[in-house]
């Protein structure tokens, strides 16, 4: 690990180059806080940014897993509760973007809890679901203030914390503070809050 830490400073200072998904295991399985100091020192925000990767790794667990797992199951209500709110981000953001029938979908939609396998299935096959991962990524994508391979490189490094696109934007969120505010899903991903919208419900694993 300390090679791939020297080769990092190496490529953020512009003295190597490597494509973006070389650093991808950067973080997996860390929890010292010199580590992520290191990680970050070459990024405006490079503070706020270690203080979120914190919160994400203090909100989960690695355990003999590759990816951090979340540290608490919390209960149905909860979940609810904080899928509620996450919903309530999201419409926010859809009706900032010119997406108004997506705002109201995202406002009156139910949560529901679910089996994982029906919650998988969604995921992979939700229409509705796939339309809103494409206004989330257009939205931080447009917000970006900086395009460069570091920082793409950087993305890599941060979805395979947990092998989840949001959590790694929550940690970014200083880089495109005018998107969203990831820190609802943060609450309900670490309450074991796996979800998906489907035609008629917003699907949160029971």
């Amino acid at each position: 690990m300390d090679d791939l830490i020297d080769e990092w400073c190496e490529f953020c200072a512009g003295r190597s180059e490597q494509e973006t998904w070389y650093f991808s295991g950067l973080l997996q399985g860390v929890t010292e806080a010199a580590v992520l100091t290191q990680v970050f020192a070459s990024f405006p925000h490079a503070d706020a940014l270690e203080a979120r990767a914190l919160d994400v790794l203090q909100a989960g667990r690695w355990g003999n897993h590759l990816y951090l797992q979340p540290a608490h199951e919390g209960n149905a209500q909860a979940r609810a509760t904080a899928a509620r709110a996450w919903l309530d981000e999201l419409a926010r953001v859809a009706g900032a973007n010119g997406e108004p029938a997506l705002q109201a979908t995202l406002l009156s939609v139910p949560v529901v809890s679910t089996s994982s396998d029906r919650l998988e299935a969604a995921r992979s096959t939700s229409e509705p679901s796939a339309y809103l991962h494409d206004v989330i990524c257009e939205v931080v994508r447009d917000a970006r203030r900086l395009d460069t391979a570091q920082v793409a490189a950087l993305d890599e490094v941060l979805y395979h914390v947990a092998s989840d696109l949001y959590l790694g934007w929550y940690i970014s969120q200083p880089l495109a503070p005018d998107a969203i505010d990831f820190a609802p899903y943060l609450a309900l991903w670490r309450l074991g809050g796996c979800s998906a919208l489907v035609e008629d419900a917003f699907l949160v694993q029971e």
